[in-house]
């Protein structure tokens, strides 16, 4: 998949919608002075980010699920309303399975990340840019968690080592990395991937967990 460069989407507009004035500085923070991304509005309040959106038109919208006027589900659904080139990046604090559930099925919701996961420092950049240029993102600490749920039969449904394979591919590993970690042929990993694109395939998959298959992800993302 071309990044954000290779598109022309340089740089990468991003609005936040966060009420938590300390994350919100946090995620500034971690963009700034960063030619690939560009900050164009920061709000605390739906409603007031909402009408940011709606003046400066981002490529990409980071939104707390639990705002204190709105839920960030009901935001990217207006988001949406107003825009689907515009990608919702949700993030949130919470991990109970049916939170999680609701939003991952959500088709307003490009990607999901959770605060405070190993991953979420280390991947914030990669992953935006692989959603803003059409790719998904799902925090790889919440794919055991969806493993685990009766309401995710397909990633349930994939075997030890497939399920191994699926989240290191998903966490951004290469093939060729994978391979050697497992200390397996890469066309033993080839062959998996093949067998778990087609559980998925003729599966009745949520938009998200479809384009995490569907897509390949950055080799700079951590796992």
């Amino acid at each position: 998949m071309l990044d954000a460069l290779n598109t022309g989407m340089f740089p990468i507009k991003i609005s936040i919608i966060e009420d938590s004035a300390i994350h919100l500085e946090w995620i500034k923070a971690e963009f700034h002075e960063d030619v690939m991304f560009e900050i164009v509005s920061a709000d605390r309040l739906a409603r007031k980010g909402l009408e940011s959106i709606k003046s400066i038109q981002p490529n990409l919208v980071i939104v707390d699920f639990q705002l204190e006027d709105m839920t960030g589900l009901e935001v990217a659904k207006r988001i949406k309303a107003y825009s689907e080139q515009i990608k919702v990046f949700m993030i949130t604090a919470h991990t109970e399975a049916t939170i999680v559930e609701r939003i991952y099925q959500d088709k307003n919701i490009d990607a999901l990340a959770i605060k405070g996961s190993q991953y979420f420092g280390h991947n914030l950049k990669s992953a935006i840019k692989d959603v803003a240029d059409g790719g998904a993102y799902l925090d790889p600490s919440l794919l055991n968690k969806l493993r685990e749920s009766s309401k995710s039969n397909v990633i349930s449904d994939l075997t030890k080592r497939e399920f191994e394979i699926f989240i290191q591919s998903n966490a951004g590993k290469s093939d060729m990395k994978i391979a050697e970690d497992l200390c397996v042929e890469l066309s033993y990993i080839k062959n998996l991937k093949s067998k778990i694109t087609k559980k998925m395939k003729d599966a009745n998959m949520d938009s998200l967990l479809r384009k995490l298959c569907e897509n390949s992800y950055p080799d700079n993302i951590i796992l």
